[in-house]
């Protein structure tokens, strides 16, 4: 496979891929976001709809928050967040904003499962591993970090 001649390539993009390599990052990418997004609307909706109990109760101060959060109401913003970051994953053009938005609050699911509810942590290492497949993309990066243009 040839690379994409330099015509072809826009000028804040360093790098020159081949059409294969950026089409399969963007595969991953893609990938990695219906996976991140399935959870997050899902969650939204069995909030509203409640169709799955909440976990049971195993007495650690992780389960004690979710129980306050569910009490204090603080759940139907999440739910809210959840649904609206979700879509956001789901639509290419804000897929890599939603995944940027998303990226701290993952960071902060893993530290909350791995300080106060650890049967959570590998399941939240697998939500940080899709989130960071979502954001890792180099031209995506590249046009974050560049100076604005003058």
């Amino acid at each position: 496979m040839q690379p994409i001649p330099t015509a072809l390539v826009p000028p804040f993009c360093v790098c020159r891929r081949p059409a294969a390599t950026i089409l399969r990052v963007r595969q991953v990418q893609t990938f990695s976001a219906i996976l991140l997004a399935l959870p997050l609307i899902g969650s939204s909706i069995n909030h509203v709809l409640q169709l799955v109990e909440p976990p049971l109760h195993d007495g650690s101060q992780g389960a004690q928050m979710w129980d306050i959060i569910r009490d204090g109401g603080l759940m139907n913003w999440l739910a809210l967040g959840h649904a609206v970051l979700g879509v956001m994953l789901i639509v290419p053009r804000t897929r890599f904003a939603a995944g940027i938005a998303q990226l701290p609050i993952t960071v902060g699911i893993v530290a909350f499962n791995a300080t106060m509810f650890p049967t959570g942590v590998a399941l939240a290492l697998g939500m940080l591993a899709v989130n960071l497949g979502v954001v890792l993309r180099r031209a995506d990066l590249q046009r974050l970090f560049a100076p604005p243009a003058s």
